[in-house]
């Protein structure tokens, strides 16, 4: 009788530039231990050593992602990571990592007036530079995504600690 191992499994938190991903990713580390990998720290570091531009860069960047994903699972059950999903190459990614691991969908929703007074207040240094049109034009994408979502945290109001780990910990199985 051959044993069946469970899948690791990928958390993909996505929402609008500034909805709170990393924030919610971070702290899903602090408090339950939940692996978070950080694209946009990924990403300034990758993006100095990167020749290419454009969407070629963007595709570039979800291959390293996948790539990180890959060698954290190595060692861990389970991570979560963020995302927009206002890239089309993000459901082919997805695709790709649902043939691997077991993926649940969290999203984060927040009026994109409160997603831009967040970006206008974080530290610049620890996020990919990103013109405001730019930001917009991610953000109209990003709001419109339409997933099987597993969990929705409503991130309007920053809710506590305790309400985002308690609603998270009813997909972590």
């Amino acid at each position: 009788m051959v044993s069946k191992v469970p899948k690791k499994k990928v958390f993909i938190i996505v929402g609008p530039k500034g909805s709170g991903k990393t924030h919610i990713g971070t702290l899903l580390e602090k408090e339950i231990g939940l692996k978070f990998l950080s694209v946009e720290k990924l990403g300034l570091e990758n993006g100095k050593k990167s020749k290419l531009s454009g969407y070629e860069r963007i595709k570039e960047s979800f291959h390293e992602e996948e790539a990180e994903i890959d060698l954290i699972l190595g060692r861990e059950d389970a991570l979560s990571f963020e995302a927009t999903g206002s890239c089309e190459y993000f459901f082919t990614v997805l695709e790709r990592l649902r043939s691997k691991y077991a993926v649940k969908l969290i999203r984060i929703v927040s009026p994109l007036e409160t997603c831009s007074r967040r970006i206008r207040q974080r530290d610049a240094n620890a996020h990919l530079p990103v013109s405001e049109a730019m930001i917009k034009t991610i953000n109209e994408k990003a709001i419109k995504v339409k997933l099987d979502w597993d969990l929705t945290i409503d991130n309007s109001a920053s809710p506590s600690a305790e309400k985002i780990v308690a609603a998270f910990k009813h997909v972590m199985t």
